[in-house]
């Protein structure tokens, strides 16, 4: 029964992240935490075991659609499997505390973009941009992934439309890539290190999967703007749940 819950936080959460096409680490772990009181570090690293799944699973659609820009994601990729490799390893050094407070502030910084619109639009500058600062700016997206079990879309999209001036269709198709190799890397320094529960991973991914599937079905159908609002309020209350955690409330 404990397995089959799993997999039903795990499915809502990536159902409600496919909705707004978050991805589902930036709900999956705090509703893993609060709800099942799974340890914080094990919930991260099954996290990023189901973006995993999801994102090779979307991946494939996007090459398919030749819409991935293969140089671009494998130069930013150099440093952000870096990022990724630092993040988890943090993660595991870390204090639970100091997670949950991490969690919680970047869960803010997520529901402030949601409410305030996170359509980037399309570039209008040179395809290519700024590919330095491109490279420096994805560590951090790395880190923050490999740190928090999150796919870090939310932080690459950024980098690949407004600083590389990458079509809008393009970008999503390239960080889709992106995500499943920085996403294998953090998931491989938790499996290395025994902290991934393989009891409970089949249900996360599974979950997960099924969450993704509906929700991106869903989303055509449901009013973007309402949800933007609702689940920017749902991640507050998260984030104050995970800081309060943190803390010792």
């Amino acid at each position: 029964m404990y397995n089959l819950l799993i997999g039903l936080v795990t499915c809502l959460g990536a159902l409600m992240g496919s909705l707004l096409g978050l991805g589902g680490g930036f709900l999956i772990v705090p509703m893993l935490t609060i709800f099942l009181s799974i340890p914080i570090k094990t919930a991260v690293a099954l996290s990023l075991l189901s973006i995993l799944a999801n994102s090779i699973s979307a991946s494939v659609v996007y090459v398919d659609r030749k819409v991935v820009n293969y140089r671009v994601g494998l130069i930013l990729e150099s440093t952000t499997m870096l990022g990724a490799i630092a993040g988890a390893n943090v993660n595991i050094m870390a204090r639970e505390s100091y997670i949950y407070i991490v969690f919680g502030l970047v869960l803010l910084y997520v529901s402030y973009r949601m409410y305030r619109g996170r359509n980037i639009g399309e570039s209008k500058g040179k395809e290519g941009g700024n590919l330095y600062l491109g490279v420096l700016v994805s560590f951090i997206a790395g880190f923050f992934s490999g740190l928090l079990g999150i796919g870090g879309g939310i932080l690459k999209m950024p980098i690949l439309v407004l600083l590389l001036s990458l079509p809008t269709r393009v970008a999503i198709g390239t960080s889709m890539f992106m995500i499943s190799i920085t996403s294998a890397t953090g998931t491989f320094i938790y499996f290395v290190n025994g902290i991934i529960n393989f009891i409970y991973a089949p249900y996360a991914v599974l979950g997960a999967s099924l969450g993704a599937q509906l929700g991106s079905r869903l989303g055509f159908k449901i009013e973007a703007k309402r949800l933007r609002l609702l689940f920017s309020l749902v991640l507050i209350v998260f984030s104050l749940m995970m800081i309060g955690r943190g803390v010792g409330v």
